[in-house]
C-alpha cells in the first residue's frame, strides 16, 4: 500500500497529532492533496466555502473524515492500478468501480439520512467493500472464470456460486488483505460481513449500511457478477435479513428518493473514472 496511508493511520492513532503535522504529511503527496481538495470541494460534500489547503479541510472535516478521504483515494488508486497491469475478459474493471463507487455514495447517503452508522466510513467501506473479488480475479483469473460461468449456467447470485466452488468467498478475501496491510477495522469487519451480518458484531451499523447499499445498487443497475436482468427493480435477495428489518422503510421506497441520489452517483463516477 502507498506509504501515506501507513503513515496517516498512524499519526491519526497519535493523541499527540495535530492539523498542522497530519497537514505535512499528506501534502508530502501532492496527487493526494490535489483529488482530495477536488473532492471535499464537490457537490458530494456540498460544503459552502470553498476549502483551499489540507489544514482547512482537517479542521473542518476532522481527522477520522481525512483519514477515510485519504484511504479511499490511495486504495483506489493501488488497487486499478494493479489490476489494470493484468486484464481478465470476464471481470471488467470499469463495471466493477462503477458498482463500487454507486455503493459508496449510496452508503454514505443513507448513513446521514437514517443516522445508522458513520456516513465516512460507511463511504469507504462502500467503495472497497468488494475489493476481495477485484483481487480474486487478479491473482486466481482461473478460478474466477469458475464462478462466473457456474453462476450464469445455474442462474445463481454471484456469492451463491462462489460458496459452492471456493473454500473462501470475496468477503474473506478482502478481510484478509486488509488486515495484512494494516487497514482500520471498521474497514476489515465491514467487508468481512457485509454479506452475513452478525447483531453485536463490532461495526454492526456500517454492515448493515453497505449491505443495503449494495441490494439497492444491484437492483437499479445491471451487475454483470450477480445475473440482474431486470435493473430498475428491487431484488430482495439481494438484503440481509437484519438490513431489511432495520431500513425496510429506506427500501420500499427507493423509487421516491433514489433519482436525488444518482446526480451524486454521476458526479462521483466522473470524479473517480
Amino acid at each position: 500500500m502507498p506509504s501515506i496511508v501507513t503513515k496517516v493511520n498512524q499519526m491519526l492513532d497519535d493523541p499527540n497529532t495535530t492539523n498542522d503535522s497530519l497537514s505535512k504529511v499528506i501534502e508530502k503527496d501532492q496527487a493526494i492533496v490535489f483529488k482530495m481538495l477536488q473532492l471535499v470541494n464537490s457537490a458530494f460534500f456540498g460544503l459552502r466555502e470553498k476549502i483551499s489547503t489540507t489544514n482547512e479541510a482537517a479542521i473542518i472535516l476532522g481527522f477520522d473524515a481525512i483519514r477515510n478521504i485519504v484511504l479511499s483515494l490511495s486504495t483506489f488508486n493501488f488497487l486499478n492500478h494493479l489490476f489494470t497491469q493484468k486484464s481478465n475478459t470476464h471481470f471488467k474493471v470499469e463495471y466493477f468501480w462503477r458498482h463500487s463507487i454507486g455503493v459508496a455514495v449510496l452508503s454514505r447517503y443513507l448513513a446521514e439520512q437514517a443516522m445508522v452508522g458513520d456516513p465516512e466510513k460507511c463511504f469507504v467501506c462502500g467503495l472497497l467493500h468488494d475489493m476481495g473479488k477485484l483481487m480474486l480475479a487478479h491473482y486466481f483469473p482461473g478460478d474466477f472464470i469458475r464462478v462466473i460461468e457456474h453462476a450464469r449456467q445455474k442462474d445463481l447470485m454471484y456469492l451463491t456460486a462462489e460458496k459452492t466452488i471456493l473454500p473462501a468467498c470475496h468477503c474473506e478475501i478482502g478481510y484478509f488483505f486488509v488486515k495484512k496491510w494494516e487497514l482500520p477495522m471498521h474497514l476489515a469487519n465491514t467487508i468481512y460481513s457485509h454479506h452475513a451480518i452478525q447483531p453485536g458484531a463490532p461495526f454492526f451499523n456500517e454492515s448493515i449500511i453497505v449491505n443495503t447499499a449494495d441490494g439497492i445498487i444491484n437492483s437499479y443497475y445491471a451487475d454483470f457478477l450477480n445475473n440482474n436482468i431486470s435493473p430498475g427493480n428491487i431484488k430482495y435477495a439481494y438484503f440481509d435479513l437484519h438490513a431489511k428489518n432495520l431500513l425496510n422503510v429506506w427500501i420500499e421506497t427507493v423509487p421516491k428518493w433514489f433519482p436525488t441520489v444518482e446526480l451524486l452517483i454521476n458526479d462521483a463516477w466522473a470524479f473517480f473514472l
